[in-house]
């Protein structure tokens, strides 16, 4: 997955990611409701170790040294069962040694003699008692273990450097650090969802997505986004735009390209979201300034876009195809180029195109055009279009930027090979100038200002 594709899934995907972070902050502020505030209370002693009246500087130096030997070592001697069952038997307490070890915690900072004894309780005052009383049981049991056993005074003395004081607030929960990780793990889980969903659904907005797509078909260009509905005769209303250039491009990437016959050209959506006869209409268009005789055929017997947008009425294709008329009294001639209109409205289009009068009527029109340019229906979900395609010398299919996903393509040019139809390529329309979906091809088309006499 490309950082382009991440950057895309996150543009569309953007409110997921915010609420998914919204509900795990809530959920850290819940579990923080939820949760027995607790309390924490601390004692700080010192370890000393008694030298002998009158010693040098070379014993208080050893003496110091022994002292730090010992403090690292009463740490587990704080939470050693000795210590905390006199703690138990003394508050009464019903529970075990391991289990108040969980409440105790001892530090001791580099290189020091101060120990730091706290205790964790769900009350103030149970924290600041239970602190002072491990700190008396562990001061009793260090002179039990330190005192010589031929009788004397323990070398060792603890000292109380500062008394446990009640404390004002719960040391857990946190309530705004439960809530950050709350956040931040909500968060993580929607970039992780983006991915997985940007990695399942790759939808085609460049050519680069339909080449990295294991797509068997090229691109043989891409028009710009325009504002508005697409215009079916954009080179005859607006030929110094950028989208009248790039369907020149088009035609002129179609012609050259090898192996392609182009006597027949049926253009085909993917899906009934692409916007085929825009594409259509203006590569007759773009082929007729080339000189060579064009004829429209609205074969979108569905929707008529090519006739509803053209205005044009009386006898059509459909017609023709019942046998109602004939071409020569169907063809229209409209900005310069012939167009057979989809005529009457009829139940059953399938059937009509996949009649052998279909490919009879394009048989006999071969021999008055160089180029005939077919409107087909959406490949998916309908079949009229597997049949048009059948009787071209060559397919076009039209994508619009952002509503085709790879696998789509890929069944769609699958399905026109099982055929034995040939794909010449995609062609991708509506594509932004701008943003991470921009293609670079698309981007460099300007308007073009008329030339000065």
């Amino acid at each position: 997955m490309s950082p382009t594709t991440l950057v895309r899934a996150l543009k569309k995907w953007w409110w997921a990611v915010v609420v998914l972070t919204l509900v795990g902050a809530a959920g850290g502020a819940g579990v923080s409701l939820l949760m027995t505030p607790e309390y924490q209370a601390t004692n700080r002693i010192l370890v000393a170790f008694d030298a002998s009246a009158g010693a040098g500087p070379a014993e208080l130096v050893q003496a110091n040294n022994f002292a730090l030997q010992k403090v690292y070592s009463y740490v587990e001697v704080v939470e050693s069962p000795r210590v905390l069952d006199e703690v138990i038997d003394e508050l009464g307490l019903d529970t075990t040694a391991d289990e108040l070890a969980r409440q105790i915690d001892v530090t001791v900072p580099t290189n020091s003699v101060i120990m730091r004894i706290s205790a964790t309780a769900p009350s103030p005052q149970d924290a600041v008692t239970l602190s002072n009383a491990v700190v008396d049981a562990f001061s009793d049991v260090v002179v039990q273990i330190e005192t010589p056993s031929t009788g004397g005074t323990a070398p060792v003395r603890i000292e109380s450097l500062a008394a446990a004081s009640l404390p004002e607030e719960p040391s857990s929960p946190n309530l705004l650090v439960n809530i950050a990780l709350g956040a931040f793990a909500g968060f993580a889980i929607g970039i992780i969802w983006i991915a997985i969903a940007a990695t399942r659904e790759r939808r085609v907005f460049t050519g680069a997505d339909v080449a990295s797509g294991d797509v068997a078909v090229r691109t043989l260009g891409t028009v710009p986004a325009t504002s508005g509905p697409a215009d079916l005769a954009v080179l005859a209303d607006k030929p110094l735009s950028r989208a009248a250039e790039s369907y020149r491009t088009i035609a002129a990437t179609l012609g050259r390209t090898p192996g392609a016959k182009v006597g027949v050209t049926a253009v085909a959506a993917v899906t009934p979201r692409d916007a085929s006869s825009a594409l259509a209409s203006n590569l007759a268009l773009a082929m007729s300034e080339y000189g060579a005789r064009i004829l429209l055929i609205d074969a979108n017997l569905r929707s008529g876009a090519i006739s509803t947008s053209l205005g044009l009425t009386g006898p059509g294709l459909v017609d023709c195809l019942t046998g109602a008329a004939t071409p020569v009294d169907a063809i229209q001639t409209v900005n310069g180029i012939d167009v057979l209109p989809s005529g009457t409205t009829t139940e059953s289009p399938a059937e009509l195109i996949a009649s052998g009068s279909f490919d009879g009527i394009i048989s006999g029109l071969r021999r008055s055009y160089d180029i005939i340019v077919v409107d087909a229906p959406p490949v998916l979900p309908l079949s009229d279009s597997l049949f048009a395609a059948s009787a071209a010398d060559t397919t076009v299919l039209a994508v619009s930027a952002g509503s085709v996903t790879v696998t789509q393509l890929r069944t769609v040019s699958d399905t026109l090979s099982a055929i034995h139809a040939q794909v010449a390529g995609v062609v991708i329309l509506d594509a932004p100038l701008t943003g991470v979906d921009a293609d670079v091809a698309t981007a460099t088309f300007r308007d073009l200002k008329p030339s000065k006499a």
